[in-house]
């Protein structure tokens, strides 16, 4: 790390995030002056009109330019997307923005004045209010118990989506323009549909010709900086950086510092079209290789400089924030946003794909621990142990988790299972968290209200009614006590399910037409094939793949209930179910009977099986119940643009929790498994927090008998190691053949914290010594002092590893 990367990123980590009311006043400001037209052209109008008007700004030794507001980690406002929790939060409900638990925001009363000017034009117009019209009340009602939860896609633009940057490269921007206007010059107006795509394509031009002017802007911006830089070697850089902005994005960049220039500019342009979660880079050493390599060759670059632009690269995508409303944070914690960046994996003919830049991405990523991009590694069997060494180097390094582990036989299995060319899945990338996509060619990789699996179980066990609210939609076979065996509870559950996941596939499909009234995206479309050639945007079925599928939240903590059940009650007949409801409806507390609520919440904790130690007794629970949700995924639902032109346009399984196991598990009530109310339910696929009992070995075992086939979403594996775990080689070669053993039995992903306990106490009691403490939370890594304390605490909780 050079003395000013770690300046910059020091500033970074210092600086409190503010709200910017720039990106919400200059589009509103055109959205008021084109009512009445189409939306495609009103939202390129008002991109256009941010573009060309928002503040730029660069730091003082910075490298690379590109902004979406006007100071480094501050928010915009997209109030078309919603407002009402926006009026909440300023009146202090239930926090003020600046008082939050965690993902704290500063704004001035001048800012405050303009936003709340502004959000008076969209109440009652925004995207969320509209879809909570519309709602049949099933779904609706749903959402209010929080069985299924749509808030965090309505409330926000449409996101997880991934650019193929290697083919944007190569043409320009100026090549995506000269296609749409060739593509419009076909178009025969008096053919029935013509018209409407000729206002999404003659969007697609004016939203490109808008970053093209962004960027000159720029360059005019560093030319005027350059003329009052006294210090020579600061005026040269920023003359190349003027150089780089004239050319880039739109042409095909000529160096590596403009191709690192090119992909941020995209990446900014598309993060201020829309506030969409997990925009992600897809694989970074693989697009800029040529780039860096034939450099290299010319002597026009050396690996230092490469690896300080890097650096710089990472930091600016650590300027880029996001506001959320507080229950989003809570549930999207650490100032979240899913960035993704990928190396490794495999070439077109199967040979390691692993180059220098991928070892710079690994050094850059060591020495900035930042929680932002997500950095993510391929393996395949051809990968070498070198580089699977290094990346657990950094992952200790780093201690945030990075980079996460992901495994391209399982990925490919399942792309292939789904109808994804074979052309294709070999160079797919992970968007987000965790989900699989293909760059440039898949429209959103995750997308859809979140599915409570726990709480659905919660239901199954009392006659289909939500203890909490007393609600019940699809009235059960009565409470648990009717139920003979295991295998009627499971089949219970099952119908429960079933009946909710209609109501989440109802949800986002009328979703789904709410954004395409309110929210074509034209730039960001235009990026992704071929919503150009189909004169589509991504949401109407632009293009090539498509699956759609909310993230799942406690199928491990619902299969684990199964297990308790089915040994404490009809395997050694130690309780009834008459004694287990009651212990469940009195939270394990009532220690009157016989045996007491505390010796059986011990016994269950303590005596039942629970996956994560390889025991078939257990695990034969959770195959089961993920089998049955992947499968009835792919089997009965397809997503809206089925029949549009994308395949195979169906749904497949997330268990990408993030923190909504949290947040969740505080609005479920105890479950058979010894899980008391309010705590915490499993996250992903990983073992529930305390079940975990026989270590890493028996962990993984129970891991590779899931059914990953239905994964394309993702399944997210947590593993804590101890601190010194991975600091000699013999620690590493154990973990090494760990994780080989999860991928060869065709597991999907996984993740390393890195920290003692005595750490993460001491952190809790003095914040101000661990600014920088990264932990990886969820399928990301975040700062952790600045966390709420319930989140702090389940991760201390999460079990270390011998």
């Amino acid at each position: 790390m050079t003395d000013r990367t770690k300046r910059l990123r020091d500033e970074i980590i210092d600086t409190v995030p503010q709200i910017c009311p720039e990106r919400a006043r200059y589009f509103t400001e055109s959205m008021k002056k084109t009512q009445g037209l189409p939306i495609a052209i009103r939202r390129s109008m008002a991109f256009e009109n941010i573009m060309d008007n928002m503040s730029l700004y660069v730091r003082d030794g910075q490298l690379l330019a590109g902004n979406t507001v006007r100071t480094p980690r501050a928010a915009g406002v997209y109030p078309e997307y919603s407002v009402e929790w926006i009026y909440e939060e300023l009146e202090g409900n239930p926090y003020y923005l600046n008082e939050r638990p965690n993902d704290i925001y500063e704004i001035d009363e001048v800012t405050q004045k303009e936003i709340v000017g502004i959000m008076d034009f969209w109440r009652d117009k925004t995207l969320h209010a509209s879809l909570r019209q519309i709602l049949p009340g099933d779904a609706k009602t749903a959402w209010d118990i929080v069985a299924i939860d749509d808030d965090w896609v309505s409330a926000n633009g449409l996101g997880n989506l991934m650019p193929n940057y290697e083919t944007l490269m190569e043409t320009g921007i100026r090549g995506q323009i000269d296609r749409t206007k060739a593509e419009i010059a076909k178009l025969d107006l008096r053919e029935p549909g013509a018209a409407k795509k000729k206002f999404f394509l003659d969007s697609v031009v004016r939203s490109n010709e808008a970053v093209i002017r962004f960027a000159h802007r720029y360059a005019d911006f560093l030319e005027s900086l350059a003329k009052k830089e006294e210090n020579p070697d600061r005026k040269k850089e920023l003359k190349i950086m003027a150089e780089n902005c004239k050319w880039v994005p739109e042409n095909k960049p000529r160096t590596f510092w403009e191709a690192l220039q090119f992909v941020f500019f995209i990446h900014a342009a598309i993060q201020v079209e829309t506030n969409g979660l997990a925009v992600s880079f897809g694989r970074f050493d693989q697009f800029l290789y040529p780039y860096y390599t034939d450099d290299i060759k010319k002597g026009k670059l050396t690996r230092a400089f490469a690896l300080e632009l890097v650096e710089n690269f990472l930091i600016k995508v650590n300027e880029i924030n996001i506001l959320r409303s507080w229950y989003g944070a809570k549930i999207f914690p650490g100032y979240h946003m899913a960035i993704n960046l990928c190396i490794g994996g495999q070439t077109r003919d199967g040979k390691d794909a692993v180059n220098d830049l991928s070892y710079i991405v690994l050094d850059a990523t060591a020495n900035m621990k930042l929680p932002k991009p997500s950095v993510s590694a391929k393996w395949f069997p051809g990968t070498s142990d070198k580089f699977l060494d290094r990346c657990l180097q950094v992952i200790q390094e780093h201690k945030g988790g990075q980079p996460a582990l992901y495994n391209d036989l399982c990925v490919m299995r399942i792309l292939k299972n789904m109808g994804v060319s074979d052309d294709d899945a070999w160079n797919w990338a992970p968007v987000g968290c965790i989900e699989a996509s293909i760059p440039g060619k898949w429209d959103f990789a995750c997308k859809g209200p979140r599915l409570n699996i726990a709480k659905i179980f919660e239901f199954a066990l009392h006659n289909g009614r939500d203890p909490k609210t007393g609600v019940q939609l699809l009235p059960g076979k009565g409470d648990m006590t009717v139920f003979n065996s295991t295998e009627e509870v499971l089949a219970e559950f099952k119908r429960q399910l079933h009946y909710y996941m209609d109501l989440q596939v109802i949800t986002e499909h009328m979703n789904d037409e709410m954004h395409i009234q309110h929210d074509i995206c034209p730039f960001h479309s235009s990026l992704i094939e071929d919503c150009i050639g189909r004169g589509k945007d991504l949401i109407e079925g632009g293009s090539i793949y498509s699956a759609d599928g909310g993230p799942t939240v406690g199928a491990i903590s619902a299969s684990d209930a199964l297990s308790a059940i089915d040994y404490a009650v009809f395997r050694e007949e130690w309780i009834t179910m008459d004694q287990l409801y009651h212990a469940l409806l009195t939270n394990y507390e009532d220690n009157t009977t016989q045996p007491t609520g505390e010796e059986i919440y011990q016994y269950l904790n303590n005596k039942a099986p629970k996956f994560g130690n390889d025991d078939d007794r257990a695990d034969k629970w959770a195959v089961a119940v993920t089998d049955y949700i992947g499968s009835t995924y792919m089997k009965d639902f397809k997503n809206s643009r089925y029949g549009k032109g994308p395949i195979p346009a169906c749904y497949t399984f997330s268990q990408s929790s993030v923190t909504a196991c949290i947040a969740f598990g505080q609005l479920i009530s105890a479950l058979p498994d010894g899980r008391k109310a309010g705590t915490p339910v499993n996250n992903g696929v990983s073992p529930a927090t305390g079940a975990e009992k026989n270590g890493l070995t028996a962990n993984i075992n129970s891991g590779c008998k899931l059914p990953s086939i239905w994964f394309q979403k993702g399944a997210i594996f947590n593993v804590r190691l101890m601190p010194d775990q991975l600091t000699s080689q013999k620690g590493r070669d154990l973990i090494a053949a760990a994780v080989k053993t999860y991928f060869e039995h065709y597991q999907y992903h996984i993740q390393f914290n890195v920290h003692s306990n005595e750490t993460l106490l001491d952190a809790q009691v003095h914040p101000e010594k661990y600014k920088d403490l990264i932990v990886r939370i969820a399928g990301y890594s975040a700062f952790f002092t600045p966390l709420n304390e319930s989140l702090q605490e389940d991760i201390i909780k999460r079990a270390e590893l011998q």
